[in-house]
């Protein structure tokens, strides 16, 4: 399981990091229509699951040909220490710009790739951080996989996500004003919210409270904060119900529990959630009128869904509009 661990402490204007999406080889396959709406796909990729559950995108970076997670829970993109020495890739002080950790390293320095591409779409100086750990860990599986890919790079378009398929297409935004669920004839849709990075957010049902939830494509299960598991559920990690795993030296490696998760059209019952330290004590629980939330910090929500809801959904976000619209997955129902 990866395990992206990026805490954005601090942001400050740009330093330079997100790129723009260029069609350099539009696609020639047929676009979907619904409604009258002609969608203008700009990419369709086949990712690939790993045998931890986290999911891989194929990406070419300065013309090498190589893999990068993707996680849609976080804006930045990070590249290990190894591959900007391999790929020659120019390398700059964040300075006081921006206070970005991973784990608990500062990022101190990002890099330049003067070619990086997504299917057929070229970001021309894409920056990434630099991975402050990768040399001295396991964290990537291999020389092809390089790092991890943020939503930074993706919200420029329409995304639909079908996980069980291994598919993600990209849309050109805005085309349609209906709705662009083309591949089922009933859908559910749920208004998006954006927090100051561009991060989208939600209410989740969770044992009949609604949390403020967000995607984390990173992780194969759901987490949930403790703070909240002992505030609003009233259990902790050595409460009766809670599940722990321990590693081969007998050490606890993660604790679970069985809850139900609902939203329109979705519901999971005995959900494996684990369990995971609260954010930083500058974060403190609220209740707003649409959810259970965090107030006095950014980018932390006390849920995160993970792969295993995920693939149980075939998503199209609309960027433009700030909205979610969603099925539930079916074999005979690819994304295209």
């Amino acid at each position: 399981m990866l395990k992206t661990g990026l805490t954005l402490l601090l942001m400050l204007p740009s330093a330079g990091i997100v790129g723009l999406a260029v069609v350099s080889d539009p696609p020639t396959q047929g676009t979907p229509l619904t409604d009258g709406c002609q969608m203008h796909r700009l990419a369709s990729i086949d990712l690939k699951r790993t045998a931890g559950g986290a999911i891989l995108v194929p990406v070419t970076i300065n013309k090498t040909a190589a893999y990068m997670y993707i996680e849609i829970a976080s804006h930045m993109s990070v590249i290990s220490q190894q591959a900007v020495e391999r790929l020659k890739m120019p390398v700059r002080k964040i300075g006081e710009a921006m206070e970005v950790s991973l784990g608990s390293h500062k990022v101190e320095d990002y890099a330049s790739a003067r070619e990086f591409a997504l299917a057929g779409l070229a970001y021309p100086d894409q920056g990434f951080l630099v991975d402050p750990n990768s040399s001295s860990s396991s964290r990537y599986d291999s020389e092809e996989v390089i790092g991890v890919l943020g939503n930074g790079v993706l919200w420029t378009m329409d995304l639909e996500l079908d996980l069980a398929h291994l598919k993600m297409n990209l849309y050109e935004p805005g085309r349609c004003t209906t709705h662009p669920v083309y591949w089922a004839a009933d859908y559910e849709v749920v208004p998006l919210q954006r927090d100051p990075l561009g991060e989208y957010h939600f209410p989740m049902e969770l044992d009949g409270r609604k949390l403020d939830a967000t995607f984390s494509t990173g992780n194969s299960v759901t987490t949930l904060s403790t703070d909240v598991t002992k505030r609003v559920y009233g259990f902790g990690k050595e409460s009766s119900g809670v599940d722990t795993v321990t590693d081969a030296s007998g050490f606890t490696s993660s604790q679970y529990r069985a809850m139900k998760l609902t939203t329109s059209g979705l519901s999971v019952v005995d959900e494996r959630v684990r369990l995971v330290d609260p954010p930083a004590s500058r974060c403190q629980l609220i209740k707003r009128p649409d959810a259970i939330g965090y107030t006095g910090c950014l980018y932390h929500y006390p849920l995160k869904l993970g792969n295993s809801i995920l693939e149980k959904l075939h998503i199209y976000i609309d960027t433009k509009g700030n909205q979610m619209y969603y099925t539930g997955n079916s074999g005979s129902n690819p994304a295209k």
